[in-house]
Order: C-alpha cells, then structure tokens, then sequence
C-alpha cells in the first residue's frame, strides 16, 4: 500500500512539474516574461536539484535578460510621458527590476549540460532613488490635493495616498502626520442612544449590553459608535426607542394524556383452529406475543412570554435630516415541563419519559425575562446598524 502511494506522489509531482514548465514555456513565447520568470523560479526554488531544478535554468535565464530588457525600454518609454501619474508604474518598474535580480544571485554560474548560466545585473540605485522621489512627492501632493477638497470620502482617499507614501518612502515629510490628520477627518462618528417610552424599566443589565458595541464588533476602519450625550461632532445618530414591553403572567398548565397501544411481551405458540402449528422439524412455531398496555400522563408546563416592541431611527446630526426608521419586533417564551404518570411505563414515547426524569425550572423573574427578550432585540438591531445607509 505505501509503494502504491509512493509510486502516484512521484507521478503527481512529475505531472505537475512538466505542467509547470509548460505554463513557463508559454508564458515566455507569448512576451509574458515576468510570467515565465516567476513560475520558472518558484519551480526551481521549490526543487533546485541536478534532475528536476536545473532543467529550469534555460528558462529563467531567457526569460530574466528579455524581462530586464523590456523594463528598462519601458522606463526610457515613461521618461518621455507628461503628467506625475507616470511615477506610480516607474515604480513599479524600477522595483521590479530590483528584485529579479536579487532572485538571480544565488545563480550566476550554475552549470547546465556543459554550459555556464550568467546573469548580466546594473546598479539601479540612482534610478531608484530618483523614481522614489518623484513618485513620493506625486502621492503627497495628490493627497494634500484631496485633503484641501474636505469632506469625508475625500479624506479617506487622501489617507490612502498617505498611507501607500509610508511604504515607498518611510517617514517622507510631514506624511505621517497629514496621514493621521485625514485619518480623523475621513472617520464618521455615529452617536448610539436609548430611550424608553414605556413605564416599565430597562434593566441596566440590558441597557448596558445594548450599548457595548465591543461585543457588537461594529467598530470598522472608518466608523467608530458612541454613547452619551448628542453634540455637533458626530455625523450621525442612532435612536433605539423602546416603544412597548410586556411581560406576562407566570401560567402552569396541566394537561392529561392517556395512552394505550398493543406491545411484544415474549413469545408464544402460533395456534390455529386450536391446535399448535409445528415446522418442518416438528416443532412448534413461535410468534410474537402482544398485551395491551395503558397509562395516564398528567403533563405539568410552566409557560411564561416577554415581547419588546422598539423603533430604530437613524439622523444625519450635521443635516439634522431623519434618514430611516423601522420597528424592531422581539419575542421570548419560557416553557419547561415535567410529568406524574399512572400504568406502564412501556406505553410512554421517550420524550414523556425524559419529563418524568426531570425536575420544572423555577419561572425567571421578569427582569430576566426582558433580558432575555431584549437578546433578539440586539442581534435585530445590530443588523439594522450594519444595513444602515451612511
């Protein structure tokens, strides 16, 4: 069995490798070189033996010089280009110039079928230098351009520009700053309130979980939630306004069942006309021998309800413009039931025997009731908040 297994790995791995340097092979015939580069190099990376590596050697070579070749015709192309847009795709360039030859290192002068493989390499430090300049300065100044046009989304792109100018050039100017200035001005501050139009209290143990947006995870790269007091700093309010609570009386029940059904109970001679029916063998035939069993269930449930009736609004506070509004409807049942049972056992379907076993629950106070309720209520009212139109 494990030479079985060997045996498909090995011709798995021949398959893919062949599929691999096809794909390769392609790649470079259709002037996709940086294509044929990576796939030719993972390959050989991933398996730089004399057998199976090495045949990759051809590829990676043809395909790095052609590469370098087409790029740098490129860069001599964008030089000639107007407009700071350019910077962006010399960059782009210029790096990966960089890294193809940083690839290549390890394999100047690997010797392939009598033939040594060398790679020709520059210094594109000056170059690289000078694109990362220009390419900086381009994503400052379009992010100090969105910044100036104000409004939120336009804060965010300009965050962006700055947060992309961290990684080509690391503290460039006074980037990080600019970046966490549009950082505050691209977030929308949404103001979470409650309010109960009822005469029954909230429990605080609701109030506060209703208002622990940590256990919502709500909080995301532009929108952070509030509690308090409504002021001019936030762009918009969420009202929760608790429109009805009830709660009903505790109920028990008490429900009478009887039962009755035909049940096996051992085994018993097969008669007919009043005489014993024998086999082949001369003995008799036993059949199944059916009794009637009955019993009387007194089925014991306790059944108490809470339903919460709230409205959600949401306000655009800058506007002080309403811009949605929806009931939110929550219901909670508590049942628990047990039995007392009179007869045999043998009448009763599991479940009624699991009632006999178990022990009624005492009824939850009210209070735990509209906690309980106000559970759905959350996850309803979380929904909303991510639906909602900002």
């Amino acid at each position: 069995m494990k030479i079985k297994l060997l045996a498909l790995s090995l011709i798995f791995i021949l398959l893919t490798n062949c599929n691999t340097y096809k794909q390769a092979n392609t790649a470079l015939v259709s002037g996709d070189f940086q294509q044929a580069f990576e796939q030719s190099y993972q390959a050989y990376i991933k398996n730089p033996s004399e057998k199976n590596g090495l045949k990759y050697l051809p590829l990676i070579s043809e395909s790095y010089h052609k590469g370098q070749q087409q790029d740098e015709l490129r860069l001599k192309e964008i030089e000639t280009l107007s407009g700071t847009a350019k910077y962006k795709e010399a960059y782009l360039i210029i790096n990966r110039l960089q890294e193809r030859q940083k690839n290549v290192a390890g394999l100047q002068g690997r010797l392939v079928k009598g033939k040594d493989y060398y790679f020709k390499t520059k210094d594109y430090s000056n170059a690289y230098k000078s694109i990362q300049e220009k390419y900086a300065q381009f994503l400052y100044d379009e992010g100090l351009s969105f910044l100036d046009l104000g409004g939120k989304l336009n804060a965010q792109t300009a965050y962006y520009n700055f947060k992309n100018l961290e990684t080509v050039y690391p503290n460039y100017r006074d980037a990080r700053i600019l970046m966490n200035s549009a950082k505050q001005k691209g977030m929308y501050k949404v103001l979470v309130q409650l309010r109960n139009n009822t005469e029954v209290v909230i429990p605080k143990r609701l109030e506060a979980d209703l208002l622990n947006f940590d256990s919502y995870g709500m909080n995301s790269e532009w929108t952070n939630f509030y509690t308090g007091q409504a002021n001019n700093s936030f762009d918009y309010i969420i009202e929760l306004s608790f429109e009805r609570i009830f709660v009903s009386p505790e109920q028990e029940k008490i429900e009478t069942h009887t039962f009755e059904k035909d049940i096996v109970d051992g085994k018993e001679e097969l008669r007919k006309d009043g005489k014993v029916v024998k086999d082949k063998d001369d003995k008799p035939i036993m059949v199944d021998r059916y009794v009637k069993v009955r019993g009387r269930f007194e089925e014991i449930r306790r059944v108490k309800e809470a339903a919460i009736t709230a409205r959600y609004y949401l306000v655009d506070n800058q506007k002080q413009q309403p811009l949605e509004s929806m009931d939110l409807i929550s219901q909670f049942v508590f049942s628990d039931s047990a039995g007392k049972f009179t007869g045999d056992k043998r009448v009763l379907e599991r479940s009624y025997l699991d009632m006999l076993s178990h022990r009624l629950a005492f009824f939850p106070s009210n209070e735990q009731m509209i906690f309980d309720c106000g559970q759905d209520l959350k996850r309803k009212f979380k929904n909303q908040i991510i639906k909602m139109k900002i």
